[in-house]
């Protein structure tokens, strides 16, 4: 059972992301102490399903006994190694290069992160050292899609197109710019797929020309908008 020390000391000191915090003082926190498949079970004994696999990032399951085997070797051998002053590890050189083999075209380089938000942030970096290397710093204009999602950063809330990731945190800045979602529930194109898909190319080359495409960066979108609602883009015809 849980203590209500415990309780006591969660309400004390521990922030939670994306929570009530008037409910949450009100009900206390739900300790989860173990997980096994699909499913996990909190200090009290009961049972949930985790329907979106921890935050979309536990799609092997909880308890597979292959990969805390594996984390125990990596553990022993290696606990850390960092990519900075050219230095490498085994198993990061080889998931970096079977990254680059299963991604499509000319994408053969990989950066780690620690999780999305950084992901996001990094790209930002990334192309605006690009294009300065270019001689076009001006290029600094970001677009992203309605709905769509890119992190609970600073950089990454303003692109991400969800009004409960802006209130209070002055994002977007003056340089992230939206285009409506392909959403195919009451879009204003009407309900054929083709006539959203051409309703959304217009509308970024609307904004593209609206900002100058001597200006526009990067254009951020989803293949499949997950925090917006599991939105499914229509397929070309």
């Amino acid at each position: 059972m849980l203590s209500n020390s415990l309780i006591e000391l969660d309400r004390a000191h521990l922030i939670h992301p994306v929570s009530s915090y008037r409910s949450h003082e009100a009900t206390g926190v739900r300790v989860l102490k173990s997980g096994k498949g699909a499913t996990l079970t909190d200090a009290a004994g009961r049972q949930l399903l985790d329907g979106f696999a921890g935050l979309w990032c536990v799609n092997a399951g909880y308890g597979q006994d292959s990969i805390v085997e594996a984390a125990l070797r990596q553990l022993r051998e290696l606990p850390y190694a960092t990519g900075y002053f050219g230095l490498g590890s085994d198993p990061a050189i080889r998931l970096a290069a079977r990254l680059a083999e299963l991604a499509p075209g000319h994408l053969n380089h990989v950066y780690f992160t620690l999780g999305g938000s950084d992901a996001v942030d990094s790209t930002i970096r990334f192309i605006r050292y690009y294009y300065h290397a270019k001689g076009t710093p001006q290029r600094d204009q970001f677009i992203s899609v309605g709905s769509g999602y890119h992190g609970s950063s600073t950089a990454g809330a303003g692109l991400t197109a969800l009004p409960a990731f802006h209130a209070g945190f002055g994002v977007p800045y003056n340089w992230q710019h939206k285009i409506p979602s392909h959403y195919a529930y009451r879009n204003p194109a009407g309900p054929n797929p083709q006539a959203i898909i051409a309703a959304s190319v217009a509308a970024l080359r609307a904004k593209i020309a609206e900002l100058g495409a001597e200006r526009v960066a990067a254009f951020y979108a989803e293949p499949i908008q997950g925090s917006g609602g599991v939105l499914v883009p229509p397929r070309p015809g």
